[in-house]
């Protein structure tokens, strides 16, 4: 593999690679990226700027940075975010120094020159995976941690009063209350750098509280052990009052900002028992139904005109399932709504049908739901594929139909023992040991230098920056 240090090396690749250079810079770099009076409206079927020139979002999903998921470091699969802080903390480190560890990580995944070169691929967005945890207090989250490092019994004595804290904190408005809290700052630090590439954001909540699905890896759940942990988002309502909480105060803080183009309420809802994919339930649509109404409704009372996206079941891609419908009909505000799908090795054909009409993760399916709805459609993960015929097709065949799109991900951190090596399918990946299995790099802070831009490999094949160009 090839090091990034050498950005000139970045551009090194045949005559296609020249050419997209050059059409980048002859395009109408206005027209597809923010400025500071430019937010992004739906109109009809389409995302369009201020001059209602339609904008086709393309770009770059940052996972594993600000939630870290197992199987994005090959043989780890089944490990969440707090399974590895737990790993971390059987290992004899204290909350204080695991915490310490994972600020140095966040510190130094991203930073301005991932950006930079995410711009200079010639995508002009990027989705921000959050944690909601992110917008708690150092106070606060430390409630949470006591339930990660409890055992038992004591486990769920410490989640039920964990949760008894949650509808505290909502009920004295003390969620997202102070301006520097890590979720803020990391925004507003990542605002200056899209805003310098003029490259549009995407906040996405890719962990909320109470989890709203059984993968644990996804969902980053606490209490897998416990029959009532998966998908507690529906079952108590204390989680999504915090939800609700924290995007309204996100939409308070960010409504001008028309580098941030859309809010990404909640990530893949779905029910996946024991690995079967099943429908949500007619109670837990409902519930996703109306809490979706509810955010919306908070959103647009603060006068925040931001673009939303909706998810539904089956890891985002179901609108009409056990009798229950999210369409934009079904919602108080219907304006400035788009629908997500994520794709990962999917049927190409672009008459090709789901059963389910409403199940939108076929191209067929897609289009009809678009046209029968009005509203614009937007892929919020796709890619890891290393059949990059398919790839290419895949992301061509979505710019095409009009549909955007977010290539998952930027960066992981791959086990080169492992069969699962996944490497061949994403722009950059971590040198150095397992960090799932080397608590050592932790400890010496290899882990944090690995981590860095100028440290990681760029992916040395040349089809694969084909298929994954936003140039199609």
């Amino acid at each position: 593999m090839n090091k990034i240090k050498k950005i000139s090396n970045i551009y090194k690749r045949p005559l296609w690679g020249v050419f997209i250079v050059m059409l980048f810079s002859c395009s109408a770099k206005s027209q597809h990226n923010p400025s500071e009076s430019n937010a992004l409206k739906a109109v009809g079927n389409r995302i369009a700027n201020s001059n209602n020139e339609t904008v086709l979002l393309k770009g770059v999903n940052l996972g594993q940075w600000l939630v870290m998921e197992g199987f994005m470091s090959g043989s780890h699969g089944g490990m969440s975010q707090s399974a590895m802080k737990r790993k971390l903390f059987d290992s004899g480190k204290s909350k204080a120094q695991i915490e310490a560890y994972f600020d140095q990580y966040r510190s130094n995944f991203i930073t301005s020159a991932d950006i930079d070169f995410i711009a200079s691929k010639g995508y002009n967005c990027i989705r921000l995976p959050l944690h909601y945890e992110l917008f708690l207090t150092d106070e606060q989250r430390e409630k949470r941690l006591d339930v990660i490092y409890a055992d038992g019994a004591a486990k769920e004595v410490a989640y039920n009063s964990y949760k008894s804290n949650l509808l505290s904190w909502v009920n004295h408005n003390t969620l997202a209350s102070q301006s520097n809290i890590d979720g803020f700052k990391i925004i507003d630090q990542m605002v200056n750098w899209c805003k310098t590439n003029q490259i549009y954001i995407i906040l996405d909540m890719h962990v909320v509280p109470g989890t709203a699905g059984d993968n644990v890896p996804i969902t980053d759940e606490m209490m897998e052990d416990f029959s009532f942990g998966g998908r507690d988002f529906f079952a108590d309502s204390k989680n999504r009052e915090v939800l609700f909480r924290i995007w309204d105060k996100i939409s308070k803080r960010y409504k001008d900002e028309s580098t941030i183009c859309m809010y990404d309420l909640i990530n893949e809802p779905h029910h996946r028992p024991s690995g079967s994919l099943v429908d949500l339930t007619e109670n837990e649509m409902s519930i996703l139904r109306n809490s979706y109404n509810t955010m919306i409704n908070d959103i647009r009372g603060n006068g925040d005109e931001t673009l939303i996206l909706l998810q539904g079941g089956d890891f985002g891609n179901d609108y009409l399932s056990s009798g229950v419908s999210i369409y934009p009909s079904d919602m108080d505000n219907r304006s400035n709504l788009v629908f997500n799908f994520h794709r990962y090795r999917a049927d190409n054909s672009i008459t090709a049908i789901n059963g389910d009409k409403d199940n939108i993760n076929l191209f067929g399916s897609a289009v009809a739901f678009s046209k029968a709805h009005n509203v614009p459609l937007f892929c919020g993960e796709t890619g890891l594929d290393d059949n990059y015929v398919r790839l290419f097709t895949n992301l061509k065949n979505m710019s095409d139909l009009g549909f955007g799109w977010a290539l998952w991900t930027l960066k992981t951190h791959t086990d080169r023992n492992d069969p699962n090596y996944i490497s061949n399918r994403i722009p950059l990946d971590v040198g150095g040991n397992n960090l799932w299995d080397d608590i050592q790099q932790w400890e010496n802070g290899t882990l944090f230098e690995n981590i860095k831009f100028e440290n990681c490999d760029q992916n040395a094949v040349p089809a694969f920056w084909e298929a994954i160009s936003p140039y199609h």
